[in-house]
């Protein structure tokens, strides 16, 4: 029994580990070992997990099955007996079998797996008119269920990070390309909802009857954008999108000029489109700008290919930006307060200050939060407190709160007191 139980941890250490593994490291290993005969070995991963989850399943039941054999041997012969037999096997795969077996695979998945291939690779060739049944009645139910069978997403992104982070110890990557990659590992996971420019700070034109060209390219000119969304009588109604460039040939003659006729259709999308299926479709289609509904089919806001970039490398501003000043979306007044643009995502305030603001399916910006805490539209000079910080309303509109204080009543904010987040 001990036997049994000493195998089953190890068996099943090694079905963690090749869950876990990392195939680049494991690579790397052998090489350093100079055992590059086994470099084929994860050419057969899929097979050896099938092995060593039978192995791990077989050698559970015979250890179920040598506990009851001790009882009855001993003379407990009674369904309490066995009652008791099975509490003792549950107990002892709990331990050894899953709780040793998982950290031991998954802390040390490389180095488990290089010190075993002789031993797999033994079970492997003894076991393989078994295994390679199993392994097809595997992909046959896999794909039944709908199950991809292609190489994870989220452990290939793992091992291009792990390999930028050892380059960036060496120098070779800098601060700056490390964030680029991590985020563009993370536009799949990212909705167009949360970068879009909201409803109420869309900037459009009113489309009448009595349209002048004078009045579009005024408003044209005011908005400062070379396509901008022409809506009747309010945005959930947008009826197409002007391009700057189309009005040029009305300059100077005025006469035949009619809006309607040179709007292009609005590309609409709903808000939890992915950044990266979106980035991609506006590759293929050519657009540059998208409009975000709700769940409604009201306008929520608005999002361009700008928009997509800047969440890769950082804010572009234009030419005539370069002088200009912006305002910081976390802004540090001293130790332990801070000016919050309303519009900034929970996450990114709780990542940035070390902090554990609630998020909710309501909201996801500070000033959702603050507008579920007060339960009204804030006004200026608004204050409650959560927890150990103070919330005071700063600016605000007539519809939304536009900045927010919060002070830490407890201790100072984490990070560098010149850190602002943009």
């Amino acid at each position: 029994m001990v036997i049994t139980t000493l195998a089953g941890t190890y068996i099943s250490a090694c079905n963690v580990a090749l869950k876990t593994f990392s195939r680049r490291r494991l690579e790397e290993r052998l090489e350093e070992q100079g055992r590059t005969a086994w470099l084929a070995l994860p050419k057969r991963l899929p097979h050896l997990q099938v092995m060593t989850g039978m192995l791990r399943v077989s050698l559970s039941l015979i250890m179920l099955l040598a506990t009851l054999e001790l009882f009855r041997l001993a003379g407990y012969d009674s369904w309490v007996a066995y009652a008791s037999a099975f509490v003792v096997a549950g107990t002892l795969l709990s331990v050894f079998s899953v709780a040793i077996a998982t950290s031991w695979g998954r802390y040390t998945p490389e180095g488990l797996i290089s010190a075993s291939i002789p031993i797999l690779s033994t079970l492997y060739f003894l076991l393989w008119p078994v295994v390679r049944p199993l392994h097809a009645f595997d992909m046959v139910i896999r794909r039944m269920s709908g199950v991809d069978l292609e190489p994870d997403d989220d452990t290939i992104s793992e091992d291009i990070l792990s390999v930028v982070e050892e380059h960036e110890q060496g120098d070779s990557v800098n601060d700056l390309q490390k964030e680029m990659l991590e985020a563009v590992f993370e536009l799949p996971s990212t909705a167009a909802g949360e970068i879009m420019t909201p409803r109420t700070d869309i900037k459009g034109i009113d489309i009448t009857d009595s349209t002048t060209l004078e009045q579009v390219r005024d408003e044209m000119v005011d908005i400062g954008f070379s396509r901008v969304p022409v809506y009747n009588e309010n945005l959930d109604q947008i009826v197409g999108m002007l391009y700057a460039r189309d009005l040029i040939q009305f300059l100077g003659k005025p006469n035949g000029f009619d809006l309607r006729t040179l709007l292009r259709d609005p590309y609409l999308i709903p808000e939890s489109k992915s950044v990266s299926d979106l980035l991609a479709e506006f590759q293929h289609t050519n657009q540059h700008m998208a409009i975000v509904l709700d769940e409604y089919g009201g306008t929520a806001g608005l999002i361009t290919i700008e928009d997509i970039l800047e969440e890769i490398v950082g804010e572009i501003r234009d030419e005539y930006e370069e002088d200009a000043e912006p305002d910081p979306t976390i802004r540090r007044i001293s130790d332990n307060t801070v000016e919050i643009d309303a519009r900034v995502a929970i996450d990114d305030i709780n990542d940035e200050l070390e902090l554990e603001l609630p998020e909710d399916d309501d909201f996801d910006t500070l000033g959702g939060f603050v507008l579920s805490q007060l339960g009204r539209i804030p006004k200026v000079d608004d204050t409650f407190e959560h927890e150990t910080l103070r919330f005071t309303v700063t600016a605000a509109e007539k519809t939304r709160v536009v900045r927010i204080r919060m002070e830490n009543l407890d201790d100072t904010f984490a990070g560098d007191d010149d850190e602002t987040a943009g």
